[in-house]
């Protein structure tokens, strides 16, 4: 598969574009595909990132749309020159007039970035909570919405190894603090985040990310106070520096979600407003402490007073240490490039998704315990077997006593499957985790009605069931999971088509979970 990543960075509009997408370019890599990244690159830390990369670099004027010259446009050049499978825009321009015989796939920040694409990604906590709104940018492909999908670099789960444990019964105040404001701090924030430190009275080993006129406002926030200040200029390598600190503050971007992956405790700040959503939603999730905005440090805030709690407190920098990594677990790299395999391997989906929209002659009901032989058969059927994760034989007496126990149980639903034909099916649900409200399918087609194309009905059919269920219970249903085998072909072009997209890698046995968002009312 040949990639092409679209992004600017550098200057005014900071580095967080390009480093997501040398993050989606790493696994890709590391997936065996071919990657370029395309783009306009100010500033030398962001030239050293790229060069670092085992990717080919194209530098293009930052132009979102062909140039109107007599001249060949550099990007359409390059897309001919280069026939990419996947063509993925991480900017804020419009790119509208980009289309192709590629899957088009965007990365976006709530309302920034949006646009009509194949496969869209918003990687800010807490998105797929809240129903993406109906516009001229709604796509018919794949929304992936969420913190498990932000792009996480090598480096950082590198550094996570590092981490060590906060052990709250023998260290009481944090000693090393990094501020960092991004990869260029466009408002200045830094100064104004070494001012609050200074303010807190503690004696403290203050590491600052800053150059030029920001990193002299820094060293005179610090005079006078009880700071060990050090200023630096961008690092390479920021994930094994953040690892090492006991505290970072840090801008509400692209390092928010490196910090919560890592699993150091951090305070956040919102520097420009398309930073405001993912600010406020890590701060209300427990995994940041919230300072504020560009009025950093205003009388009418306690910045000061919270920044010292966790400074001084260590069950709370345990705390956010334990809601960080909740919120980001390093695969959200691999899950967007795992989706473009799919997205190219499967090619356009079908226009409606809504799994209510299924044959209205096929009915879901909960099954009974009359149903039992017949469900036996079929599940001691050797088609039926050979794609289970258990394939062995199951006795009559065995079954029977599992049928009792699911009929009676909160944590699962089976259901028959029926038309005016017959049985077509049946299906399982069992809740995952505690909490999650999370239910991973077993689906079986009825052994004499296979080859009737009867699996995507009678999954959706299930699907409306458990929504029904969930509804009627008040006990809420965030996602369908599904476990397939990479060999089995067949299953994989159901959950595929039925808009399951990968979510963990194969276990020891072959099996892939496979995982689809809830519609949200």
């Amino acid at each position: 598969m040949r990639v092409l990543l679209l992004c600017d960075g550098g200057g005014p509009i900071g580095v967080g574009h390009v480093i997501r997408s040398l993050a989606l370019a790493e696994a890709a890599v590391a997936a065996g595909h071919d990657v370029v990244v395309a783009g306009h690159f100010e500033g030398s830390f962001v030239q050293r990132q790229l060069a670092a990369a085992p990717v080919e670099v194209v530098e293009i004027s930052p132009v979102p749309e062909p140039s109107p010259g007599p001249g060949p446009d550099p990007l359409l050049e390059l897309i001919e020159r280069f026939g990419p499978d996947v063509v993925h825009i991480d900017s804020y321009g419009s790119w509208s007039w980009l289309m192709g015989s590629f899957v088009l796939s965007s990365m976006e920040d709530g309302w920034y970035g949006r646009r009509r694409a194949d496969v869209v990604i918003d990687p800010t906590f807490g998105a797929e909570l809240s129903p993406r709104p109906d516009d001229d940018s709604t796509s018919v492909g794949l929304l992936l919405r969420g913190s498990r999908y932000a792009p996480i670099r090598q480096r950082v789960l590198d550094a996570r190894q590092m981490v060590k444990p906060l052990d709250t019964a023998t260290y009481s105040v944090a000693r090393s603090v990094l501020v960092v404001m991004g990869g260029t701090d466009p408002v200045g924030l830094a100064p104004a985040v070494v001012g609050l430190l200074a303010r807190t009275g503690l004696s403290l080993d203050v590491t600052v990310i800053a150059v030029g006129e920001i990193a002299e406002r820094a060293r005179a926030a610090a005079v006078d106070s009880r700071l060990s200040l050090t200023v630096v200029a961008p690092v390479d390598d920021l994930p094994a520096l953040m690892a090492r600190q006991d505290l970072v503050v840090s801008a509400a971007g692209t390092s928010v979600w490196e910090l919560c992956c890592l699993g150091v405790p951090m305070a956040v700040v919102w520097a420009v407003d398309n930073q405001r959503e993912g600010y406020d939603r890590v701060v209300d999730a427990g995994a940041a402490v919230g300072l504020g905005g560009p009025e950093l440090g205003s009388p009418a805030g306690d910045a000061v007073g919270r920044l010292r709690t966790a400074l001084t407190d260590p069950r709370v920098r345990a705390d956010l240490t334990l809601a960080g990594r909740r919120i980001v677990d390093g695969l959200g790299a691999w899950r967007v490039v795992r989706t473009w395999e799919q997205a190219v391997d499967l090619g356009p989906l079908p226009e409606v998704a809504d799994p209510g929209l299924v044959d209205p002659g096929l009915a879901a009901r909960p099954a009974t315990l009359q149903d039992a032989r017949l469900l036996w058969q079929w599940r001691n059927d050797p088609v039926t077997r050979a794609g289970s994760r258990n394939s062995e034989p199951v006795p009559w007496p065995e079954h029977l006593a599992w049928v009792e126990s699911s009929l009676i149980r909160e944590d699962r639903l089976l259901l028959v499957l029926e038309d005016e034909t017959g049985p077509a099916g049946t299906v399982r649900w069992d809740l995952g985790q505690e909490g999650e409200h999370e239910w991973e399918v077993s689906i079986t087609v009825a052994p004499e009605r296979r080859g009737q194309s009867l699996s995507r009905p009678i999954l959706g059919a299930a699907e409306v069931a458990l929504s029904e269920l969930s509804r009627a219970r008040a006990t809420g249903l965030t996602a369908y999971l599904a476990m397939v085998h990479i060999d089995n072909q067949a299953s994989l072009r159901l959950f595929g088509t039925s808009r399951y997209v990968p979510d963990a890698p194969p276990d020891q046995r072959g099996f892939m979970r496979f995982r689809k968002v809830a519609r949200v009312a």
